[in-house]
């Protein structure tokens, strides 16, 4: 009888409090996320392209309503329980997330490729034990950015989550002696630290910014603060009452404005959160402050078709996205479309992604009747709060434990290829091709590049007649397969990570990066030569560090190393598209090396990058434009240094060679990238043009890349090319060695100065 009256209490204080306007706000901002996913994953004419922002009011909503919650609680009790406040927590959050994981889990490991499945796999396990978001955060980088993982939109639901970890005791604390006082200065602090690191963050490591609690708690914080204000409105005379209420209705239509302004305007090229997100929460904030007034927004917001969206909304949120992911995968692969893996989503049509996202209508509705909606009432019996947050606690563990078990089958999976047992570590030179093992045959014989016999010390400077050091190695058979196998170095698994020495060594500069590392590291080569070679560039010429590395080696040269990511050696602004901003990190580091360089003149600077440049300003976009930039640039490196520009390489650019791979295990050709891709229609025009403008010589190692005039292929000589859309793979680097030295021997003979003749 006790239950029963403590059932009707709660549900009595529940529809006391219920806003039907923030349940039609949550229907708005639910849709603007399904609405946004179906576009992006078609390229339909009909885009919301900032509907990611619905997120947003999310947070908003769901700082506001729990911190009413507390606040409420506190001032009722006198106290806040906080296992009937997490056994809350677990009824309406755990039941339809563990519904959809172990759904989700086992559909991925059977639809996605065979490249990304062990960190889909993973991404479910992370998301079943509330840190998608960290995983996301540490996993999003210039090198390895977030995939369409089926698991992406567990983000929210982590910072969330973490959010109702900390907060309640937080509360205790500050709320101690006056609730609202003490819990408005409590949320007033966090929306002031957290803002700022939102600031810091997105504009030095955006992954982090939008990932992570910290950046992302001034969101929640900002609703807990209206919450705890709520009220003090009817505190106020009636004058100024009235005032006051016709300023809200006024605002807060204006606040529906400037939110779906928001959502069709905003767009991918904007570093978010930062200022951008400051739109989206003070808009939540006014449309829930104004959503009781009678000619406000509620009134739109009110309507049953809204509010019954709002009412699915945390189901539909759960399963839209897995839908759409899955769905498109299974489409792929029954209309059997040749083309490359990453672009399969994108080719949705516009009528199956929003097909698709109007299915997980029904299915959300479905889910929130039968899981959602028994465990949140209690229709479904449970223990008494302590037992049940221990028992959905066990739950979510048992799920990311079968996320585990799948990430094992799928690594077991790789193993078949060779991929999970033989590790094969970056290598500064070709390594023999093992002709022992079964598949033997799938791939023609590499000679290992023979090098000149050269003592510690022994470092011979460039003169006219010098030779290469390295032989170029025999061509072998042709394979009589070509099928996927663990021949291939390196091997479908280590592919993505096969990355040169400079990465792990950091000596690759990341984009926050201004200072170079101290002289004396970052030298490779013979560190004992008297002959300095510098290397200079962003991440292309970072992947080129192997055969250069290489060649530094058998001629017997000391190798510096000046690199960083997406950091072009030119002398014009440019954007950087992790940033969304200008790159002013990348103009500082160039001027550092450039000091560098005068500080320590090496004999011969190798300068390359990639030739996709995003300039800032429109008048620098031209070919000559940018290739007199770099001209400009070259021309600061001293006289005394011998300067040779490499000409960037054909790369696929729009989809993954591992990814592509791994969905045609049983012939790799169908990976190769068609010439006109790899080239595109300005190959090597802006370095020609640098070249000239700083005197320099060009080096084109196009040939050994993608040979003859066919197309390019994504294994050569039994190595799979690049790791990713556009880097080489180290042990693929490594083997341009050879072509490396003839080309370099060949301008190093042709640019010497000839010795005074002997006297006669």
């Amino acid at each position: 009888m006790q239950q029963t009256s403590t059932k009707r209490a709660r549900g009595s204080r529940e529809k006391e409090n219920f806003r039907p306007d923030i349940e039609g706000l949550r229907g708005v901002a639910v849709l603007l996320v399904v609405f946004f996913h179906a576009g992006l994953l078609s390229n339909s004419s009909f885009q919301v392209p900032g509907g990611f922002i619905g997120v947003d009011l999310f947070f908003v909503v769901s700082g506001f309503l729990i911190t009413g919650l507390l606040i409420r609680e506190r001032e009722r009790t006198g106290r806040v329980s906080f296992s009937k406040f997490y056994a809350r927590r677990v009824r309406r959050i755990l039941p339809a997330a563990a519904v959809v994981l172990l759904i989700t889990i086992p559909l991925s490991y059977a639809l996605v490729t065979l490249i990304q499945r062990p960190d889909t796999m993973e991404d479910g396990a992370a998301a079943a034990l509330s840190i998608a978001n960290i995983r996301f955060a540490l996993t999003t980088d210039y090198f390895n950015p977030v995939t369409y993982s089926p698991f992406l939109h567990f983000w929210s639901l982590g910072v969330e989550e973490q959010f109702y970890f900390v907060w309640p005791a937080l509360l205790f604390v500050a709320a101690w002696r006056a609730p609202r006082l003490g819990a408005g200065a409590a949320l007033l602090a966090v929306v002031v630290l957290s803002f700022a690191a939102s600031l810091y963050m997105t504009d030095t490591n955006p992954s982090w910014a939008f990932y992570m609690l910290p950046t992302r708690a001034w969101q929640l914080a900002a609703g807990g603060l209206l919450a705890v204000g709520a009220g003090s409105l009817a505190r106020v005379p009636g004058a100024f009452r009235q005032v006051i209420g016709q300023a809200l209705v006024i605002f807060g239509w204006l606040a529906l404005a400037a939110l779906l302004v928001d959502a069709f305007m905003l767009n991918s090229n904007v570093a978010y959160p930062g200022m951008a997100a400051l739109v989206p929460t003070i808009a939540g904030l006014l449309l829930i402050a104004s959503g009781t007034q009678p000619h406000g927004p509620g009134v739109l917001l009110g309507l049953l078709p809204i509010r019954f969206i709002g009412k699915i909304s945390y189901s539909l949120y759960l399963w839209h996205w897995p839908m759409l992911i899955l769905g498109g995968l299974y489409l792929q692969s029954t209309q059997a479309l040749a083309v490359a893996p990453d672009q399969t989503l994108q080719l949705l049509t516009p009528v199956q992604a929003y097909a698709l996202a109007l299915f997980s209508i029904p299915v959300a509705t479905v889910s929130w009747g039968l899981v959602e909606e028994p465990f949140r009432r209690g229709y479904i019996p449970l223990p008494r709060p302590s037992r049940t947050v221990m028992a959905g606690v066990a739950v979510m563990v048992l799920v990311a434990l079968v996320g585990t078990s799948f990430t094992v089958s799928a690594q077991n999976d790789l193993n078949d290829l060779g991929g999970g047992t033989a590790q094969v570590n970056p290598t500064d030179t070709p390594q023999p091709t093992d002709t022992t093992g079964p598949d033997a045959t799938d791939t023609p014989d590499m000679t290992t590049p023979s090098f000149a016999t050269i003592e510690p010390g022994d470092t011979p400077t460039p003169v006219p007649g010098m030779t290469p050091a390295l032989t170029m190695p025999t061509a072998g058979p042709p394979p009589t397969s070509y099928a996927v196998t663990n021949a291939l170095r390196p091997t479908l698994a280590n592919a993505p990570t096969n990355y040169e020495a400079p990465w792990g060594d950091h000596c690759l500069g990341w984009e926050p990066t201004t200072v170079l590392p101290a002289w004396g590291k970052c030298v490779y080569g013979n560190p004992h030569g008297t002959y300095q070679v510098a290397l200079i560039g962003d991440s292309h010429a970072s992947a080129l560090f192997p055969a250069v590395n290489a060649v530094a080696k058998a001629q017997g040269w000391k190798l510096v190393v000046y690199l960083k990511i997406d950091c072009s050696f030119i002398d014009m602004p440019i954007n950087d598209i992790n940033l969304k901003r200008q790159y002013t990190e990348c103009a500082t580091w160039n001027n550092n090396v450039i000091a560098r360089l005068k500080a320590h003149p090496p004999d011969l600077a190798l300068v390359t990058m990639m030739r996709e440049i995003m300039n800032t300003n429109s008048s620098d976009g031209t070919i000559s434009g940018q290739g007199n930039a770099m001209g400009r640039e070259m021309s600061k490196i001293p006289s005394s240094t011998q300067v040779v520009m490499i000409q960037d390489i054909p790369d696929p650019w729009t989809y993954s060679v591992p990814t592509c791979l791994s969905q045609n295990l049983s012939d790799y050709r169908k990976c190769a990238y068609a010439r006109s891709s790899g080239f595109g229609r300005s190959m090597g025009k802006r370095e020609a043009i640098a070249a000239k403008a700083a005197g320099a010589s060009l080096i084109n190692l196009s040939d050994a890349i993608c040979p003859g005039t066919g197309a390019c292929p994504a294994v050569l000589n039994g190595m799979i090319t690049f790791r990713d859309q556009h880097h080489l793979t180290a042990i693929f680097s490594a083997s341009l060695a050879p072509a490396l030295d003839q080309k370099l021997v060949a301008v190093l003979n042709a640019t010497a100065t000839p010795p005074p003749p002997s006297p006669s």
